[in-house]
């Protein structure tokens, strides 16, 4: 992927504020199906967004799996996600600096936090199935156990603050390396 330019950066934040305003509106009448699925899409530009990041500092690795650009973008944000968890319960504890050895051992140790599971599901291909449930009518999904009929607001609110939170994380160097430490772990 060729870096982004700034303006670029811009205007795919604006899409994702779009695309998340969009799923809260949705959600606000009662529409959680559509409006989680548009979430999810928001979330994936600011995950391309953070690989951006990443990639101007220096490259990423090859991943040994090939996923998805969506997989990747979701990953991305996943990880910040769980690094600004780290970070936030580290903080204060440990004073020495962060080595490559402490973010290995927080993003282990922090695996099963909230952040941890997203990630979890995302790594695994669920949080992409169930945008698609939330979207289409198809015959191999329709043996899923989740119907666009099921999905309620904590599901739309859910991912609505998870985006807050990874756009907030963009302006702390110990998060954003943290989290590329977790995503290089997890790819």
């Amino acid at each position: 992927m060729a870096p982004l330019v700034n303006d670029e950066r811009t205007l795919i934040m604006a899409n994702a504020a779009r695309l998340l305003g969009d799923a809260k509106l949705l959600a606000d009448h009662n529409r959680f199906a559509s409006a989680f699925a548009l979430a999810v899409l928001g979330v994936e530009e600011i995950g391309k967004v953070i690989l951006d990041i990443w990639e101007t500092g220096k490259s990423l690795p090859k991943p040994k799996i090939r996923k998805s650009s969506h997989l990747r973008k979701q990953s991305a944000v996943g990880s910040v996600l769980l690094a600004s968890f780290a970070v936030k319960e580290c903080s204060g504890i440990i004073e020495a600096p962060i080595t490559d050895e402490l973010v290995e051992g927080v993003a282990r140790a922090f695996h099963d936090s909230l952040e941890g599971r997203f990630l979890g599901h995302i790594a695994t291909g669920a949080f992409e199935k169930t945008k698609h449930l939330a979207m289409y009518r198809d015959e191999w999904l329709t043996s899923a156990s989740l119907n666009a009929d099921q999905f309620v607001k904590s599901d739309v609110t859910g991912i609505l603050e998870f985006a807050r939170s990874a756009v907030a994380a963009f302006d702390d160097a110990r998060i954003m390396r943290t989290g590329r430490a977790i995503y290089e772990t997890n790819s």
